[in-house]
């Protein structure tokens, strides 16, 4: 018998600056459990925007962690803790810096992958996807022992990112101080008129500029501030739709798109972040084999050599042969061609080789290119 009752729906989360951002007419979408603001004037000028000046973007979806301890080395550091957790070898990240990284299961895949921020010798912040910050947060309060704690700070720190090549000058009207010296993957506090928070030299758009983790209680201060500092830089608020677009133009990979828990490091073309080196760590003994016995595929970018877009889900054909699926894909006006990335066998990953992607019934030609398809001159 059929029911009239309304299923239960899980309400998505909003930011601390989702009725700022409805004055501002974004356009909203559901994203990781959360309502964001897709685009506010049109995805590619916003894109533009980021790429020739600077944009203004509200991921305070990303989970902040937190693991502190009382020392700084030993069995009482976060550090010594969380080294067997990931595959970069946090012993070369000094307080002040941070690296990217994955997280993986036993088996060798990916269960979430993250920066690291080493605040300072006693804290290190995890920024984690929206979407597996409980899978995150469960797993490493299960492997981190006493004196060393996780701190779930997700309802109280959102994130702010400014990106472009105007960001510095740009930060440094709104802050009152340069922070041209601080190296990429640096982070240190930061003020806007007494407001104090971290600003981390990171970011997801292949640009420069920096992520601003902000207490959520003022973080519609600092988005405003940053908006009018910005005016004479031509600054603009920008979605999560270019945001995606300039990520995969910078060849980066999506959590939950290109990487998942099917995936390992090595497939991905993230064997950079794994630490041989460094000892034991969750998955190596996976990682060793994989690589022993050959991988079956590799994450590649491609480019449509006719119209067409792309998009997630997507066969890769060679020769009307499936081969792999499309893992991300867009189309770029300013370029005048479609781009993406997929999972191939190995002998179709080199630069130059020619596939097809199945586009609405049509084997549209592409091309294997080198990552990535921007890169900051």
């Amino acid at each position: 018998m059929l029911s009239d009752a309304t299923p239960d729906v899980q309400p998505l989360n909003r930011t601390a600056l989702y009725s700022t951002q409805a004055k501002l007419h974004a356009k909203f979408g559901a994203f990781g459990g959360w309502e964001l603001p897709i685009y506010y004037r049109s995805i590619l000028e916003e894109h533009e925007a980021v790429r020739t000046r600077a944009g203004l973007f509200d991921v305070s979806h990303l989970g902040h962690l937190e693991a502190a301890g009382p020392s700084p080395e030993g069995a009482g550091s976060p550090l010594s803790q969380l080294q067997p957790l990931v595959t970069q070898d946090l012993s070369r990240i000094p307080s002040g810096r941070a690296c990217y990284t994955p997280m993986l299961r036993p088996e060798g895949s990916i269960l979430d992958e993250m920066i690291l921020y080493r605040l300072d010798p006693r804290r290190i912040r995890l920024v984690v996807n929206a979407a597996n910050g409980d899978k995150v947060l469960s797993w490493v309060r299960s492997n981190l022992k006493p004196p060393v704690e996780i701190r779930d700070l997700r309802e109280s720190v959102g994130t702010l990112a400014l990106q472009g090549p105007k960001a510095v000058p740009l930060f440094k009207q709104a802050a009152g101080e340069s922070f041209q010296d601080l190296p990429r993957y640096g982070v240190r506090e930061a003020r806007i008129e007494g407001k104090s928070f971290w600003a981390a030299r990171t970011g997801y758009t292949g640009e420069d500029g920096f992520e601003l983790f902000v207490p959520a209680e003022d973080l519609e201060f600092v988005w405003s501030s940053l908006l009018a500092a910005g005016r004479p830089f031509g600054v603009q608020p920008v979605g999560l739709g270019a945001r995606d677009t300039l990520r995969l133009e910078a060849g980066l990979p999506l959590g939950g798109s290109d990487l998942d828990e099917e995936t390992t490091p090595l497939e991905a073309g993230l064997e950079w972040t794994v630490s041989w080196g460094k000892g034991s760590f969750v998955g190596r003994e996976a990682l060793e084999r994989q690589k022993k016995e050959g991988l079956r595929r590799r994450l590649v970018g491609f480019r449509l050599k006719a119209e067409g877009i792309p998009r997630h889900g997507y066969m890769i054909l060679q020769g009307g042969k499936r081969v792999g699926l499309v893992t991300s894909g867009t189309f770029l006006p300013s370029r005048r061609f479609g781009i993406g990335m997929g999972y191939v066998p190995p002998g179709l990953s080199v630069p130059g080789t020619r596939i097809e992607i199945q586009i609405h019934g049509r084997d549209v030609p592409a091309e294997v290119v080198q990552l990535p398809f921007y890169r900051r001159g």
